[in-house]
């Protein structure tokens, strides 16, 4: 049941891992996440494209449940990466690459 009075109480002391270890796991979660969040932008994008004939920022930002600084942040990243192509008052266009990789992210 509970511990006695008297009773002292020892923690189970663990070493941490290596720092190189501890930061380059981290890193490796951030990278991934960082993957997961550019394809699901392009599959949006894609999605948004076929359904509607645009994907315009506010209707990302409705579909993914952010502010629409987060999407046109989110946007010129992409662009700056060659994911996206950015056209004014046009908006957002996948090259040909991008689109395949939304079918990619969709089948598997």
């Amino acid at each position: 049941m509970g511990r006695r009075a008297g009773t002292p109480t020892t923690k189970k002391v663990t070493q941490l891992v290596n720092v190189e270890e501890h930061v380059e796991g981290f890193r490796q979660v951030r990278e991934a996440h960082r993957r997961e969040l550019i394809d699901d932008y392009v599959e949006l994008i894609s999605d948004l494209i076929i359904e509607v004939g645009e994907a315009r920022q506010v209707d990302m930002a409705a579909r993914l449940g952010v502010s629409q600084p987060t999407v046109a942040k989110m946007l010129k990243r992409l662009a700056s990466l060659g994911v996206i192509q950015l056209i004014p008052w046009r908006g957002v266009v996948l090259p040909a690459d991008g689109g395949k990789r939304a079918q990619g992210r969709r089948a598997g």
